[in-house]
């Protein structure tokens, strides 16, 4: 009897950072046309072992902040060796100014310099940090139109493909990352003030910028009663541990993943049943 089969071997080999090399994709390109599928097609051209994952192709278009938020968690979760290719950029073509960084933790993201990488680089922190210059990990002809694909995309491609860091471009320094202005929540009596960082699409939740910490700081603890003003509303609703400890269709407070103060309906929209929007004003206090 012969011997059973056994599945073909992943390649390895020096052009491998791992046998199945992640590259992250987060976009504003939306799922309604071809452009992300030619952007895998692109990755795999020159990385054909990669595993692409999705972060995300739902940033709002040109929304450079929220684009931020949905990379923030990246390095928490994702392995030390993932390269991450962010591609939101108002202006594409106008400047060609995009980066490679690489965190302590050994995570690599590439991203126009347009603060982007705001929460990355106060989060993670920065090891090196280099414009993309090089012509190896660009494509030979750059469309202006499509330079998240030409630039971006393709030099985390490539250094998924084995080419060194270093080999990118030119190294610059930390103070040469655009950063964006980010709120932090203060307190003003017994009031927490923040603002709404952003939606959660899917569900019509909200989370704030007002963090456990601060709530922790206040002494406000799960079932705590909270009036809280936002966006014009006035609402009484208690901190609660999960969406099942309150009524359908009613109001909660609660932790949300980010650790970030988040308000909800159970079951429903609060965004839209109270007009929220990101960028609007929060306010919060025990009773």
């Amino acid at each position: 009897m012969s011997a059973p089969a056994s599945a073909p071997a992943t390649p390895t080999g020096p052009g491998l950072l791992t046998p199945r090399p992640i590259v992250g994709l987060l976009t504003d390109f939306g799922l309604v046309d071809d452009a992300v599928g030619i952007c895998k097609g692109m990755v795999l051209s020159i990385a054909p072992h990669a595993n692409i994952v999705d972060v995300t192709h739902d940033v709002t278009p040109f929304d450079i902040y929220e684009a931020g938020l949905y990379i923030r968690d990246s390095f928490r979760y994702f392995p030390a060796d993932a390269v991450f290719a962010c591609v939101t950029f108002p202006h594409t073509g106008v400047q060609d100014n995009a980066i490679g960084v690489r965190t302590p933790q050994g995570h690599t993201y590439f991203a126009p310099n347009n603060g982007l990488l705001t929460r990355i680089v106060r989060e993670a922190g920065v090891a090196e940090v280099r414009r993309i210059t090089a012509e190896k990990v660009r494509r030979p002809v750059v469309d202006p139109t499509f330079y998240g694909r030409d630039i971006v995309i393709s030099a985390a491609a490539h250094i998924a493909n084995g080419v060194p860091f270093s080999e990118i471009g030119e190294e610059i320094e930390v103070a040469d990352i655009t950063l964006l202005e980010v709120a932090e929540p203060v307190v003003e009596g017994d009031w927490i003030i923040g603002e709404v960082a952003i939606l959660d699409k899917n569900y019509g939740n909200v989370w704030t910028s007002i963090t456990r910490e601060f709530l922790d700081a206040r002494g406000i603890a799960f079932d705590a009663e909270l009036e809280i003003e936002i966006g014009g509303t006035r609402i009484t609703t208690p901190l609660r541990r999960t969406f099942g400890e309150t009524g359908e269709g009613e109001p909660l407070a609660y932790i949300a993943s980010r650790d970030q103060l988040g308000l909800a309906l159970n079951q429903g929209d609060f965004a839209a049943r109270y007009g929220v929007e990101r960028g609007h004003a929060v306010r919060v206090k025990a009773r």
